[in-house]
């Protein structure tokens, strides 16, 4: 590679180490200060309003976990749900019911025995 190609590819790295690292850096960074700022506000307050707090995260994380389809608890009565919602349960209860064939054992593989290496066939081995 020629030296001047070499020395455009190192300060194109450069620059975009400067454009893009310093300010991820600078966003983690913040990050973490209102990480340990959170936990130490966090660590000092009353354990009844911990308790909430944690409740609170307990219900977003539930909520994130779930999805697109709500859990048989939670979900709408049929009369609330939209046409399309039906028609999308009614298919994944068509499927629950189906059942599939079992799938088929794969054939034993036919062993071959070795072919023995002579010392005369290798040729390599013969003394001089």
């Amino acid at each position: 590679m020629p030296a001047r190609t070499r020395m455009i590819l190192i300060a194109a790295a450069a620059f975009v180490a400067i454009v893009f690292f310093q300010p991820l850096l600078t966003f983690l960074g913040g990050i973490l200060v209102i990480a340990v700022a959170a936990t130490l506000i966090f660590r000092d307050l009353p354990q009844d309003t911990q308790d909430m707090i944690e409740g609170h995260i307990n219900g977003w994380i539930g909520r994130a976990r779930s999805g697109f389809w709500p859990s048989d608890s939670s979900a709408p009565r049929r009369g609330s749900t939209s046409a399309r919602a039906r028609v999308i349960e009614a298919e994944l209860d068509d499927d629950d019911y189906e059942e599939e064939a079992p799938a088929p054992k794969p054939k034993p593989r036919a062993r071959r025995p070795r072919a023995k290496k002579t010392p005369s066939a290798s040729g390599s081995n013969t003394p001089s």
